[in-house]
């Protein structure tokens, strides 16, 4: 098996794209979260970013792979260098953009109905309503709010380094969820 292709044969790269169609993200997770921290190290490296940044860049990246896949727009061949480039264009698309979306200070909608589920898988639903409120509320308004730690410790009056401490454990949870659930 090639490393270029996270060690997938095409017929386990097809299984792959079956699977995550189907909403089982469990081989999906497996192979990349493999790729995870090399992508991070890579990112910090060529890059300069932060552990902060470069984390949320490829955890972008995933969630954009994913995506991809299940769209039919990626094909098997090089996965690996594709998912490396991908996270460092995420990784700069995200410096770039570093203002705020909206005018509210959360960026995050009044109400769940508002947010679009439709194509989150159920094994990330069930992980996510396992998790507590306050993972939820950080890990909403640095998702999907897109605001920066920073803002988010301002915001609470919480010590930064506290709040991306706190951020990799909400992450952390939330992934252990996913694998139990799995």
């Amino acid at each position: 098996m090639e490393n270029k292709n996270f060690g997938l044969t095409e017929a386990s790269f097809a299984e792959m794209i079956n699977d995550l169609k189907a909403n089982d993200t469990r081989f999906f997770l497996q192979v990349f979260l493999k790729q995870f921290e090399e992508t991070i190290l890579y990112v910090k490296r060529e890059c300069g970013a932060s552990h902060e940044d470069a984390y949320d860049a490829t955890m972008d990246t995933l969630l954009e792979f994913r995506l991809r896949f299940v769209n039919g727009k990626l094909r098997y061949g090089n996965l690996r260098f594709l998912f490396t480039k991908m996270t460092t264009q995420m990784y700069l698309r995200n410096k770039k953009n570093n203002q705020p979306l909206t005018n509210d200070i959360t960026g995050i909608p009044e109400r769940e109905e508002e947010r679009s589920d439709a194509a989150v898988p159920e094994g990330f639903s069930r992980a996510w309503n396992s998790l507590g409120k306050n993972c939820k509320e950080l890990l909403t308004q640095h998702y999907y709010g897109k605001m920066k730690l920073i803002e988010i410790a301002k915001i609470t009056s919480k010590n930064p380094t506290a709040v991306r401490k706190q951020k990799e454990r909400c992450v952390k949870k939330l992934k252990d969820l996913m694998v139990e659930i799995i």
